[in-house]
């Protein structure tokens, strides 16, 4: 978000309503453990819900997504999120003026009055097993589903 013209651009709602992802025809899995006591971090908007869905079932055999956060109320949880960032950097460089430190914390963290988070656009999300295992390091799930498998299928030959 530190580009100019990203941050020109206004977070709007589009009146679509926001939907939870445990729960539905197909529900996602989602990580609990950012959640928010509301539960709004299991929120995204329709749109982007059925095309994480549809981005799932192209995910190798025994891999799943798993939501990490999606929708964070405007604009407290964002503001707490930024804020917190910016203060790690200014006390790593203190150095910086005050917009070098906003700059460089918009790269990771999106500052309030832009961030998709606060519209239900955005989702921050790994890949896992199919039990919810989240992936390794490398970006590889935790091979225990397979494993199980072959377990089962051998003791039942």
């Amino acid at each position: 978000m530190a580009e100019p013209r990203v941050a020109a651009a206004p977070v709007r709602d589009c009146g679509e309503p926001l939907v939870d992802l445990r729960s539905g025809p197909e529900a996602l899995l989602v990580d609990g453990r950012r959640g928010d006591p509301d539960g709004a971090f299991a929120h995204l908007r329709q749109r982007v819900r059925d095309r994480l869905l549809g981005a799932q079932r192209h995910l190798p055999e025994g891999q799943r997504v798993l939501v990490v956060e999606g929708y964070r109320p405007p604009p407290a949880l964002q503001q707490e999120f930024f804020e917190r960032y910016a203060q790690s950097l200014r006390a790593l460089h203190p150095d910086r003026t005050p917009q070098e430190v906003r700059t460089a914390a918009s790269r990771y963290a999106s500052p309030p009055e832009t961030a998709p988070h606060s519209a239900g656009a955005a989702v921050d999300l790994t890949k896992s097993s199919r039990s919810g295992t989240p992936a390794g390091r490398r970006g590889r799930p935790d091979r225990s589903d397979v494993k199980d498998r072959k377990t089962k299928r051998s003791a039942e030959r």
